[in-house]
């Protein structure tokens, strides 16, 4: 039997919904949740202001010893743990896989797990996996100028399917299926990372505001809701579909996902 604690982790890519997933875990009784941290950047996603102004978990005097001499992943993480345990809390960390698998602006994808492989060594990592088709995943993520500059249509691709691999090896929840019934993926979900489930969070999710990724209001069709919709794809130019259909990676992608091409 294994001495060591557990830590659980939420991997999903930019723009497959994994925010709105967020929400719904993250605010569920007994839970704090940590968005889009990642060992390679613990500056951009701001995790350590998370955990200081949003969950209490950080102290002044840490910020300040941190000016010094910056913690790494697996301190940040430690404390974080220790101290949501102490105030009966259950930590869960989101993942920022889109580094791992995407990268641009911000990192090299290495198409690996760096956030379990800088915490192994002292948890057990828990972790699941949430997915959504490529298409509509490319679609929204052209919408962030930030990506969409530097995105290359096939590096993407690429992406898409080494996140598919890691997926299908694992176990995965699909977006759409999430969005048609809620409380059953969220149940799977919560399973799991031997989470209790919470029914609550059907009347709390659209208020939990503590989280990173698509905060927007209007930048997600489903962002300014206070339900949890099912929405048909957006108009995609013939073109651009068939450039998708014509890519290896994309059909293998979408065969291990049990997507459409």
């Amino acid at each position: 039997m294994s001495r060591k604690p557990t830590i659980r982790i939420v991997r999903n890519l930019a723009r497959s919904g994994g925010t709105l997933i967020g929400k719904c875990i993250g605010c569920m009784e007994g839970v704090t949740l940590i968005s889009e941290i990642h060992p390679a950047d613990l500056k951009t996603t701001k995790p350590m202001m998370q955990a200081q102004k949003w969950f209490g978990l950080i102290q002044t005097k840490d910020i300040v010893q941190w000016k010094v001499r910056p913690p790494n992943v697996l301190q940040f993480v430690h404390m974080c743990d220790t101290r949501a345990q102490a105030m009966g809390q259950t930590l869960v960390l989101r993942d920022w896989s889109h580094l791992d698998y995407i990268g641009v602006p911000f990192a090299t994808p290495k198409h690996g797990f760096a956030l379990s492989d800088a915490l192994e060594a002292a948890y057990d990592v828990e972790f699941v996996t949430t997915v959504r088709h490529p298409v509509d995943q490319y679609m929204s993520l052209m919408q962030l100028h930030v990506v969409s500059e530097k995105l290359v249509f096939e590096k993407y691709l690429y992406g898409c399917m080494r996140f598919a691999e890691f997926a299908a090896e694992h176990g995965f929840t699909r977006y759409e299926d999430f969005t048609k019934d809620p409380d059953s993926a969220l149940r799977s979900l919560c399973e799991g990372l031997n989470l209790d489930f919470d029914p609550g969070y059907r009347d709390r999710w659209h208020q939990y505001t503590t989280i990173t990724g698509d905060t927007v209001p209007a930048l997600g069709r489903g962002s300014m809701k206070k339900t949890i919709e099912h929405f048909e794809r957006k108009p995609i130019e013939d073109s651009l579909l068939a450039a998708f259909r014509e890519n290896g990676d994309y059909r293998r992608a979408c065969a291990l996902l049990g997507y459409e091409a």
